[in-house]
């Protein structure tokens, strides 16, 4: 077993909770704009347009 410094393990418990997040962002965006498009009649309109 090689010897692994402290700044490494920092950084691959930061790249593990980036991607958790990353993963878990992205599939709290894709349930906003399945949910979204149940309430749009027309077109695809994006969040800061304003009418």
């Amino acid at each position: 077993m090689k010897e692994i410094s402290l700044l490494e393990m920092i950084g691959r418990s930061l790249a593990k909770i980036a991607a958790g997040a990353g993963v878990a962002a992205l599939l709290i965006w894709l349930v906003y704009v399945m949910l979204d498009i149940g309430h749009m009649q027309s077109g695809f309109t994006l969040p800061q347009s304003s009418y």
